[in-house]
């Protein structure tokens, strides 16, 4: 089974608007209706043929032009509306742009993590995952079934655990102790099976050798009789901005060594990472190992 996530432009435009004023309500809005204008203001810039003066905008909407003006001038500061310089009307700014470029960068991350897994996936053993880490714990963002006799299921939004698997694990690979125990907690963290780390001191021992290693390993730590290899994906800013991993029953592929998957797995998150736009090597995530994020 193949679970993707499509974005077209339409919708990555639709995005940038709602983040837009989202942020922009957050700091200098109060109430659902200032948000509704704003956004209308935008929707309304956005299908425009031309730009649109103030009193224009107020009379499409309903609104008055001093209720339109107050709207048109926070969102003229922050970047998002701009005046055209011929006649001082209003039109899209360049800094929604930005906005819907962060969409189309996901987007674009789904499609190189999905050719990837599906590759690995193509091998007949392999269940292939791609996730991200929201607070204290994982999202399942892709995931690629192989044709395994046993099938490892997990859904697009699934949340996992960060300190069972082995994409939770990589996806922690820039953080610091300080941080990793304030997400996960003191402890004993929630035991999985028999063979789970629950001792925060022993898993940030084990953290520390999947980072010298580049990637992480989970051997019947989540599920009994499942192993998992994760590598983490680097986005331009060398920041860790999501997780790659395989998932494969030992019991049916006792010959496949944990060592070659991981160098697959590897390979894979490398790629993924220089498709964002990551410049690093695996010599300067070395480097950097103990200067983690703060």
């Amino acid at each position: 089974m193949n679970i993707r996530l499509d974005i077209d432009a339409e919708a990555a435009l639709k995005c940038a608007l709602y983040g837009t004023l989202f942020l922009i309500t957050e700091h200098s809005m109060s109430s659902n209706q200032s948000l509704e204008n704003g956004l209308d203001i935008l929707t309304l810039l956005k299908d425009a043929r031309e730009p649109l003066g103030v009193r224009e905008i107020a009379r499409r909407l309903e609104l008055s032009p001093a209720v339109a003006q107050r709207l048109l001038n926070t969102l003229s500061s922050q970047g998002f509306v701009e005046q055209a310089a011929s006649s001082r009307r209003y039109q899209i700014g360049y800094a929604v742009l930005g906005l819907a470029q962060h969409v189309f960068q996901r987007g674009r991350l789904l499609s190189l993590a999905e050719s990837e897994l599906q590759s690995m996936a193509a091998d007949g053993c392999f269940n292939g995952f791609l996730g991200v880490r929201r607070g204290s714990s994982g999202v399942y963002v892709l995931a690629v079934q192989s044709e395994s006799p046993v099938v490892i299921r997990a859904h697009a939004g699934e949340a996992m655990p960060l300190h069972s698997t082995a994409l939770g694990k990589a996806l922690l690979f820039d953080l610091c102790d300080e941080k990793i125990a304030a997400l996960l907690g003191e402890g004993p963290y929630e035991r999985r099976t028999d063979r789970t780390i629950i001792e925060p001191g022993k898993f940030v021992e084990q953290l520390d050798v999947a980072r010298s290693l580049g990637y992480a390993t989970a051997i019947s730590e989540n599920v009994e009789g499942v192993i998992s290899v994760g590598a983490p994906i680097y986005d331009a800013g060398s920041a860790v901005t999501a997780a790659i991993s395989v998932a494969f029953p030992r019991a049916v592929y006792p010959k496949v060594k944990i060592t070659d998957v991981a160098q697959r797995v590897l390979a894979a998150a490398k790629r993924v990472s220089k498709g964002l736009g990551f410049e690093g090597s695996r010599e300067h995530m070395e480097r950097e190992k103990n200067n983690v994020v703060q």
